[in-house]
């Protein structure tokens, strides 16, 4: 791997801006891979523009990210700027570097986008899409080529897996009683917290080289790196029981009519994500945020309760409000 880096690290010093505002360039494409701007497009998609479509986009997402995560704990390979002190970290970023959860995301959930689109443009802006956010990622110095290449490659097959999958036990599972599948979406949020679970606890915390330590506090005194962190893990297990159940409980009272004139749609948009918001920001200066099985059960229902929010509260409200057809 040494090769590899050393090439990879010649490569991400020749991107790097010498300007800030490539470097906010480079910031501003970045976001588009990111989960947190996944975690507004979801909503606005659920209350504004297409439910369906939010639900396979909120699933890739959430499946992406565990296997990010499984990955990432797998493969322990470490960002440029932890292996070359040369290498300037212009985002902070803890955890391991292979695979990039952002060039992932860009093919997985942009893919999963455009098969709703369904035609030949969205397919090749997520082409496009997913080489730009690559080439970000390389640029403020947070991966290497290949950490890029592997993101990408699982992206794919993700979103390959899903678009073969979901639908098969779709069918199978739709037909239950509504306990019996909120128990089933239960199990799999479990499943996605434990895949990366049960990596760390096979391979175990292996001791990082001292040089890579070194030269990650040098670079971001202020944002230690905690790249064995189990805390993504659980948060994708919350959100997908949250989601998932509340679509469930939704469908079972005619779903969501999303129509209406683009004020109302905004007003839908603003009034939800507030309370997003609000649960994500007061809950997380509530609960604590260490690495102990407590602050792992609250962190899980944090994320259950935003969305289940997003699925179920926020179109309740609508409804009241007289915000939907």
């Amino acid at each position: 791997m040494e090769a590899i880096w050393e090439w990879g690290s010649a490569l991400v010093l020749a991107l790097q801006p010498d300007s800030g505002g490539l470097a906010l360039f480079w910031r501003a494409l970045s976001v588009l891979g990111d989960e947190v701007f996944f975690l507004l497009l979801m909503p606005l998609l659920f209350w504004c523009i297409n439910p369906i479509l939010s639900i396979r986009v909120g699933m890739v997402l959430l499946l992406n990210t565990t296997v990010n995560t499984a990955f990432k704990l797998a493969l322990a390979g470490p960002r440029p700027f932890w292996y070359s002190a040369e290498v300037r970290a212009l985002t902070a970023e803890g955890s391991f570097g292979i695979p990039s959860g952002h060039a992932q995301n860009t093919v997985g959930v942009w893919g999963a986008l455009a098969t709703g689109i369904a035609r030949p443009w969205a397919w090749a802006g997520v082409g496009v899409l997913a080489i730009l956010v690559g080439l970000s990622r390389m640029a403020l110095g947070v991966h290497f080529p290949s950490d890029v290449l592997l993101g990408w490659l699982l992206g794919g097959l993700t979103l390959a897996a899903f678009m073969a999958w979901s639908e098969p036990i779709w069918q199978r599972v739709k037909d239950q009683a509504l306990n019996v599948k909120l128990a089933l979406t239960f199990l799999a949020s479990l499943v996605l917290v434990a895949v990366p679970t049960l990596v760390l606890a096979l391979l175990g915390e292996r001791d990082l080289p001292a040089i890579w330590l070194e030269n990650a506090a040098m670079a971001l005194p202020n944002d230690p790196i905690h790249p064995w962190s189990l805390e993504t893990a659980v948060t994708v297990g919350g959100t997908w029981f949250g989601f998932t159940a509340g679509a469930l409980l939704l469908w079972t009272q005619g779903g969501l009519d999303v129509r209406g004139p683009w004020w109302q749609r905004g007003l839908r948009f603003v009034l939800g994500i507030i309370v997003v918001i609000v649960l994500w920001a007061g809950l997380g200066a509530l609960f604590p945020r260490d690495e102990t099985f407590v602050a792992g059960m609250l962190r899980y229902v944090r994320y259950t309760l935003i969305g289940f929010w997003i699925a179920f509260g926020a179109p309740l409200l609508f409804r009241r409000l007289g915000l939907v057809a």
